[in-house]
């Protein structure tokens, strides 16, 4: 029988009222659900004996690497029932040893995805890296081997590849190049033993040329979709999702690879900034032109080109709201290229998400309720920081000569997009795996496709809700201490321990994907 429930419900919940009272029940309310949400992972997904092909989106590996950030952030999730599980070891119990005998095929080259052998090096890695008792870890030759050949062929593959009798894009999170830099950019964050730093250095020394290519496609996917298409909807940067046509989601296209292109240094960047702040604001330009809608992809494929628009950040416009976090916090590009649709669209995509972003999917980050939310922590960082906001509006209104701002960049506050992260992270206790209670019949979230996965699951949310404690505890810090805050050890660590969006980012380069 056909699933008889709508694509999203109405939304009548209200944003939660930002003061210490509500979020000190917030912070005790999401540690619970931390700790809880945990506990059911770790009883109800498999342990297993060996690799198999299976990435970070499905299966044990994301499992793996939903306890390893829980680990890292453990100082800030303590709750009154004790001391957090310990998630370290959780997490090696779904790390096996050796390699996946699943060779590197040019079409499967990220970890994020299914089949690529890069999973297991990079949370071999991870595992190393949260050792403390050591200072400087190493990386076994058999996993530098394997990340080693990943870069070589991500730097041989073309803007398009083979997979099966099909081709697609080489450059999205999920299967392409940016899921490699990815990698790249959290590995460069660590120091390691001298001999692993030694092995590494080639490796990480190509992270320009992987730029560099990773850019060339998006400008030969813009050059190609003008010769076809003309200049009409055409963006500076563009990138095939399936062969002949062009995506847009974080997962499966340019706003997710061009967040992860805005996390490299600026210096590395410098060069494409025109193309990137083009890119971004043509992006917004289509976003806004849609009521806060974006299209998953030009042309429109026909399955998606009529009925209700989707509202997911593997697709959509949640994933536009996570790019401008990065554009925001790249400093150089937002000073250059800030304009007042950058603010309209943050405010139109967040409208629509508010409305119609409560999936019948149910909690997870890809196709849900707690996907759609992430984006606000990371957007409250950015507008409670003025150092993001302030300095690019004024640089556009000196490029500009003009005095005039957008209405709506009066109404982008911190409180205005964690009042609606926290109503929305909080209903999603209400979903499936984490409540077997009957649904309520206003709204009957069905069971998630895969309910212990990272981003179809329970795990994922559980990663939101843990970095929900981060920004709710750096909050009320703030909150008490005033100007003070800057030099406060409770407060750094809970900045420290904002992670961003699992395989995205948002709060910068953390080590920890």
């Amino acid at each position: 029988m056909a699933d008889q429930r709508p694509q999203y419900y109405d939304n009548s919940l209200s944003p939660v009222d930002i003061n210490a009272t509500t979020l000190a029940d917030c912070l005790k309310q999401f540690r619970e659900a931390v700790r809880k949400g945990s506990e059911l992972i770790h009883e109800n997904s498999p342990v297993p004996d060996k690799w198999d092909k299976t990435g970070f989106f499905k299966g044990f590996p994301g499992v793996a690497l939903g306890f390893l950030r829980l680990n890292f952030q453990s100082p800030i999730l303590a709750d009154e029932n004790g001391p957090s599980p310990d998630y370290r070891q959780w997490a090696l119990q779904r790390i096996p040893s050796g390699l996946s005998d699943t060779p590197l095929i040019p079409s499967r080259i990220s970890p994020v995805g299914s089949l690529s052998p890069l999973t297991a090096v990079a949370l071999h890695i991870l595992a190393a890296l949260s050792d403390k008792t050591k200072e400087k870890p190493t990386i076994s030759s058999e996993d530098g081997a394997v990340l080693e050949e990943a870069v070589n062929l991500s730097l041989k593959n073309g803007s398009l590849v083979s997979h099966g009798d099909r081709k697609m894009g080489a450059d999205e999170m999920l299967y392409g190049r940016a899921g490699v830099l990815w990698t790249l950019l959290n590995i460069r964050a660590h120091h390691f033993d001298e001999e692993t730093e030694k092995a590494l250095a080639p490796i990480l020394n190509q992270i320009p040329n992987l730029i560099h290519l990773i850019i060339d496609a998006g400008r030969q996917g813009s050059k190609d979709y003008i010769e076809k298409h003309g200049e009409t909807d055409a963006h500076p940067l563009m990138y095939v999702w399936l062969e002949g046509f062009y995506g847009f989601g974080a997962v499966h296209g340019m706003t997710g690879i061009l967040a992860i292109l805005l996390a490299c240094k600026p210096e590395e960047l410098k060069p494409y900034l025109t193309d990137l702040g083009g890119t971004i604001t043509t992006i917004c330009k289509l976003c806004i032109a849609n009521n806060g809608h974006l299209p998953m992809s030009i042309p429109s494929l026909k399955s998606n080109s009529s009925g209700p628009r989707l509202l997911q950040i593997c697709h959509c416009s949640p994933g536009v709201l996570a790019l401008m976090v990065a554009a925001l916090k790249n400093r150089p590009l937002a000073e250059a290229f800030w304009q007042p649709e950058w603010d309209q669209v943050i405010y139109t995509a967040t409208e629509r998400t508010w409305e119609e972003g409560l999936l019948s999917k149910g909690g997870s980050l890809c196709h849900g309720i707690a996907g759609n939310a992430y984006p606000w922590l990371l957007l409250h960082d950015c507008y409670e920081d003025s150092e993001y906001i302030d300095k690019p509006r004024q640089a556009y209104l000196q490029r500009e000569k003009t005095s005039t701002l957008p209405d709506v960049s009066r109404t982008l506050t911190g409180d205005f997009f964690l009042s609606r992260a926290l109503a929305f992270l909080l209903h999603a206790r209400e979903t499936r795996p984490y409540n077997t209670a009957p649904a309520p019949s206003d709204r009957d979230y069905r069971p998630p496709d895969d309910p212990w996965s990272l981003f179809e699951g329970l795990p994922g949310t559980v990663c939101a809700w843990a970095d929900a404690c981060a920004v709710v505890q750096a909050r009320l810090r703030q909150m008490e201490l005033g100007a003070a805050v800057s030099t406060d050890s409770a407060f750094q660590e809970a900045r420290r321990s904002q992670l961003g969006f699992p395989g995205l980012g948002g709060n910068g380069v953390k080590g920890v994907f």
